[in-house]
């Protein structure tokens, strides 16, 4: 029986299995195809709206590092990693701390009897004291989010906007998974009208997770000099075909479309996969204070997927920051040597008091 068993083999993942084999844990990494799956499923133009810059020196590590000893910026030459790229990093870590990789392996089930946990994979069964839940979200969109969403096509599934044929486009979702498909549009000149029921461009909100990035404002500005990306503040209600055209019902107004409506309405997540496994509240699993499962002990959550303690982790300098509070705790109980993690507690990667962590700005 194994002590542990990390499914996802994306940055949540590899960062915490790198932590595990530093302190001895008996580990594998599951992954339902290989190192950085999602980054290489993105959009060709798409890239790491965070900037990658080697201060690892200066105990201010790389936004987009997952270990405090390494920096993307220094491995790519590059300050907004493509997809391709990203996981070419990750791949590198992979293969220099020689993790317990198992790639196409795809967990059907988990479920838990006493103290240990059984997962069924299309490969066989593993028994394990301990899961940390790092599969992310990318490959699992939200497809079903109101009445006709099968007329639409989401912005996920789009590998290279090249390729979209059309000339004028509605894009349902104004996060930065929406600019990103209207900016990439209209640098192909074409006209997109993006719906959306906030007006996210004018948030006062200092926190990155509920708000546009500076990075795409000034995509923005570079590429709507001429008016090609328009906004229409409101909800869809549903979609429907009629003949050749596709009308987009909202609270406010019909519009009628020629090309499939884009979805940028976000991703459902894998925690869908294991939601049993969870107590829930508003929609977000409950965890305690080492990411754990309130309702399944032994149970870990890591990686984007992570809501709780009224925050948001949706980028990877935020959820980096947790990696080794979910190792350590699991090390503890394995009566492991955890002295691997004062290193991250040193090099600013170990943040278990979330009170430290507000928004606060002067200007």
């Amino acid at each position: 029986m194994l002590e542990a068993v990390v499914v996802g083999a994306g940055p949540s993942g590899i960062g915490v299995s790198i932590i595990l084999q530093k302190m001895g844990v008996k580990f594998t990494v599951l992954d339902r195809n290989n190192v950085g799956s999602s980054f290489l499923k993105w959009p060709k133009q798409m890239k790491l709206l965070t900037p990658s810059f080697f201060s690892n020196t200066f105990k201010m590590i790389d936004l987009n590092a997952i270990t405090y000893d390494t920096s993307p910026a220094l491995t790519l030459q590059t300050e907004h990693p493509s997809g391709q790229e990203y996981a070419a990093y990750l791949k590198k870590l992979a293969e220099h701390f020689k993790l317990p990789i198992q790639g196409n392996t795809n967990v059907d089930s988990v479920t838990k009897n006493g103290d240990v946990f059984t997962i069924k994979t299309n490969k066989g069964e593993i028994k394990t004291k301990y899961v940390v839940w790092a599969a992310g979200e990318f490959q699992y969109p939200k497809i079903h989010s109101f009445p006709g969403s099968k007329y639409c096509t989401h912005n996920s599934l789009i590998t290279n906007w090249e390729n979209v044929e059309g000339d004028e486009f509605f894009v349902v979702g104004g996060y930065e998974s929406g600019m990103d498909t209207a900016i990439n549009l209209a640098a192909r000149k074409k006209r997109v009208l993006i719906i959306d029921k906030d007006n996210l461009l004018n948030s006062e909100d200092i926190d990155p997770s509920r708000t546009i990035s500076p990075y795409t404002k000034d995509r923005l500005r570079k590429v709507n000099t001429d008016n090609l990306i328009e906004f229409h503040t409101g909800k869809v209600i549903r979609v429907e075909k009629e003949n050749d055209e596709y009308v987009i019902f909202t609270e406010k107004k019909k519009l009628r479309s020629k090309t499939k409506p884009i979805l940028a309405t976000g991703f459902k997540g894998s925690l869908s996969l294991i939601k049993g496994l969870f107590d829930w509240e508003d929609g977000k699993a409950q965890l305690n204070s080492y990411d754990e499962s309130t309702k399944t002990p032994g149970l870990y959550v890591t990686g984007p997927m992570l809501q709780s303690h009224n925050m948001i982790f949706c980028f990877i300098y935020k959820f980096q920051q947790r990696f080794a509070v979910v190792a350590n705790n699991i090390g503890i109980k394995l009566s492991k040597d955890v002295t691997v993690i004062e290193q991250y507690k040193k090099e600013g990667m170990y943040l278990d008091n979330l009170e430290d962590a507000k928004d606060e700005c002067a200007c």
